[in-house]
């Protein structure tokens, strides 16, 4: 494993994210603001790694200030062409710290590029603003990409995240820009809160994202793909010890991983806690 602060200065981290992305098979990004500069980017490298197979998934904010309508948009009218592309929404409205992650993944064959720090997807983020990121460059089979993914996952089922579609945006544009009226002349008030209700009401009638075989790496998909149809105990997990210690055999404590990758995997719905030490598998689990 190989790591790099990135301060955008003098490296950008555009410089480092944008060819990441280029040659991954899978790019996963999960911020709080986009923006049209921000996209502008990144976007050559996404459409390099969509033309070759790959895919890419976006998890955003909507804080009514700094992610803007028409970067959400340009990600909806990509998607549409693009079957690998997914954009999924964090719907909670409200002050930034709500929703407030900054992680890049991006995958190729045989590693992994993740940076951890303070740059939204934007154009001060990514280049213009000072900040401080942590890049990761790792080996697929590093626990450090397994536990990266498992937090990406804790942020993309959110039960506040879904997929949105063109009602939702254009609440969201409405919203966004009565909001900027509103932070102007504090007029419109009853109008900006009635859209918010509607607005609400759309989200929570929108599916969140489904659990798939995709969604799962490193030590989630080891466990999980080994566990038992049914029900099984916590004990017959630990019985997989020596076959799940030969995928990373720097970890010397094995059963200390694998309570609470059942506590992820339960998280996500794939599996279900019924007692102490008892869990079941999920009959429509992938």
């Amino acid at each position: 494993m190989k790591t790099q602060l990135v301060d955008n200065l003098p490296v950008k981290l555009s410089d480092a994210v944008a060819p990441a992305i280029g040659n991954s098979i899978e790019s996963r990004i999960a911020v709080a603001f986009i923006s049209v500069g921000g996209i502008s980017l990144i976007e050559a490298s996404l459409k390099e790694c969509l033309r070759r197979g790959g895919s890419a998934e976006f998890l955003v904010g909507l804080d009514l200030s700094v992610t803007e309508p028409n970067a959400l948009w340009t990600l909806f009218s990509m998607a549409k062409v693009e079957s690998n592309l997914r954009c999924y929404c964090f719907t909670k409205l409200g002050p930034a710290a709500a929703y407030h992650p900054k992680l890049y993944i991006a995958t190729s064959e045989d590693s992994a590029t993740i940076v951890i720090g303070s740059s939204n997807l934007t154009a001060g983020g990514l280049g213009r603003n000072i900040e401080v990121n942590i890049l990761i460059r790792a080996d697929l089979e590093e626990e450090i990409v397994s536990d990266t993914y498992a937090v990406y996952d804790r942020l993309k089922f959110h039960p506040h995240r879904v997929e949105p579609d063109e009602e939702l945006l254009a609440f969201y544009e409405e919203l966004y820009a009565l909001k900027r009226k509103q932070e102007r002349t504090l007029r419109r008030a009853s109008q900006l809160a009635q859209l918010e209700s509607r607005f609400k009401d759309k989200a929570a009638s929108l599916q969140s994202p489904t659990p798939t075989a995709r969604d799962l790496f490193g030590w989630q998909r080891l466990v999980f793909e080994r566990l038992p149809k049914g029900q099984f105990s916590t004990h017959d997990v630990y019985k997989l010890e020596e076959q799940l210690a030969s995928h990373y055999p720097e970890n010397k404590n094995v059963r200390a991983k694998i309570r609470p990758i059942l506590q992820q995997l339960r998280d996500l719905k794939l599996i279900e806690h019924t007692a102490r030490g008892t869990w079941v598998r999920k009959r429509n689990a992938y």
